[in-house]
């Protein structure tokens, strides 16, 4: 199927970051996965595995996990957001209570009260054997199902909203 006249002009937005040509979208879910990109830009790996953003300012970040969060719970399941931002968790948790997720952050803080120091343990088979069927999978469970099923509201919706508030700290850098 051939791409949209607005699907072409995703990349050129993405490489210009043209913060304008983005907030002239009409579509939020183009919205947010232009912008996600858009973020992407500022993300650096670290040394130890994990992703850096620490370029993002506290408004790109708010916007840059929430909508990571979306991508790994919608794409496959709540513990991939965690294999690539490990150290995030309770910055997410914050982050979707801004956008306005207070349920989502609930069950979020849930999952990240069952990390160690609040920290995912990237590669600990036991730990990961946990989550998928030990005393914690529940917590786990429940949080990947609220996160699905935008229990708070659509996220490309929420995300959108908080961005046009936020402007100015959005398209800054």
């Amino acid at each position: 199927m051939p791409m949209s006249k607005k699907e072409t002009q995703m990349p050129n937005i993405i490489k210009n970051r043209d913060w304008s040509a983005l907030f002239a979208m009409d579509e939020n879910d183009n919205f947010s996965r232009t912008l996600e990109q858009m973020l992407w830009s500022f993300v650096t790996n670290r040394a130890d595995g994990n992703f850096d953003i620490s370029n993002l300012n506290h408004t790109q970040k708010v916007l840059f996990l929430v909508l990571e969060l979306e991508n790994a719970t919608q794409a496959d399941a709540l513990p991939n957001f965690f294999e690539d931002f490990a150290i995030y968790g309770c910055e997410a948790v914050q982050a979707l209570e801004e956008v306005g997720a207070s349920q989502c952050a609930a069950a979020l803080n849930a999952v990240v009260d069952t990390l160690p120091n609040g920290i995912y343990p990237k590669g600990d088979k036991e730990f990961w054997n946990s989550i998928m069927s030990g005393k914690d999978s529940n917590i786990w469970d429940k949080a990947d199902s609220v996160l699905v099923d935008y229990t708070d509201g659509w996220f490309p919706d929420l995300c959108r909203t908080y961005a046009e508030i936020h402007r100015d700290m959005v398209q800054a850098g």
